[in-house]
């Protein structure tokens, strides 16, 4: 096997790509077939590699330099998170799989080997493509017997409990999952997978970003499967989530944050903005796990 980069047209046909082949690959985006994934924030491209399938995650998208920079003005000053720039992004992305990976969790592999003409080299990178099933196509897919998904739920919830019990006890924000909802987790060859890492809130009260992102998940489990398998979801999760303390994080993120400036912000939210009267606002959802947990303690 030669050491000499190749381009990716010359070593391109669908199947499953070698997974330890890493030799180094030019491509030629104007000189393959590819398939056109998104593009906004990002670009994304489904494209041949190796025998196989790759996707090309290309950081600048085609948004205005001026709402990158809103964004990231928003982010830092506003809501607490890292930069919403390309090669920021990019960099953040990379960070967290790093981290992710030795913690132990899955996440798409990457190519840095592969190089792509006319985009700055950390502005992009390539990721393995995984044809796994999201877990928010997954939940919703009434072909699966209920009991079923149910079960997946369960076996789920331990590995997601080990996340934020590292994530709290290394004091690692970017082991929570900034976008963290049902559409990031993948079912691939009997486990999970994760994926789009952009973004960290870089608090480091760790302990209440746990709490937000159990509340961000649930509530992506209303909005997307309804009341009924929400329902049965949060009762799987009190029941099987292995730290009920690590679970009571989700209400004081909403409504008794440990620190009093926070709690006022939380009570002006509650307060002024109209979306968190709806049913599926991180308060309605908060309420819902602390009613679960408080009866679960009195039968115990």
């Amino acid at each position: 096997m030669t050491n000499e980069p190749t381009s990716a047209a010359q070593s391109a046909a669908p199947s499953s790509a070698p997974a330890g082949d890493r030799t180094p690959v030019v491509i030629d985006l104007d000189a393959i077939e590819k398939t056109h994934l998104a593009g906004e924030g990002n670009f994304l491209w489904k494209l041949p590699l190796r025998g196989g399938w790759a996707v090309l995650k290309v950081y600048f998208g085609s948004r205005s330099p001026f709402l990158y920079w809103k964004k990231t003005i928003g982010n830092v000053f506003v809501t607490g998170r890292s930069s919403h720039m390309p090669r920021a992004r990019c960099a953040t992305e990379m960070e967290s799989i790093d981290r992710w990976e030795r913690a132990g969790f899955r996440c798409f592999p990457r190519y840095p080997e592969v190089t792509v003409k006319g985009h700055p080299r950390d502005g992009y990178m390539v990721f393995g493509y995984i044809p796994g099933k999201h877990f928010r196509d997954y939940f919703r897919d009434q072909a699966i017997p209920v009991d079923e998904r149910m079960a997946t739920w369960r076996r789920w919830l331990p590995e997601w409990c080990r996340r934020h019990r590292t994530a709290v006890d290394t004091n690692d924000n970017y082991l929570i999952h900034e976008n963290g909802d049902v559409k990031h987790v993948m079912l691939w060859e009997g486990g999970f997978l994760y994926f789009d890492f952009e973004m960290v809130y870089t608090s480091k009260r760790v302990r209440m970003l746990v709490g937000r992102e159990i509340l961000a998940y649930m509530r992506s489990c209303g909005r997307f499967f309804g009341e009924a398998l929400y329902a049965r979801m949060m009762d799987e999760l009190v029941a099987h989530y292995p730290d009920k303390a690590l679970l009571h994080a989700a209400w004081e993120a909403a409504y008794a944050d440990p620190n009093r400036f926070m709690r006022f912000i939380r009570l002006l939210d509650r307060t002024i903005k109209p979306s968190n009267k709806k049913r599926w606002s991180k308060y309605h959802v908060a309420r819902d796990l602390k009613k679960r947990l408080d009866a679960a303690s009195l039968t115990r």
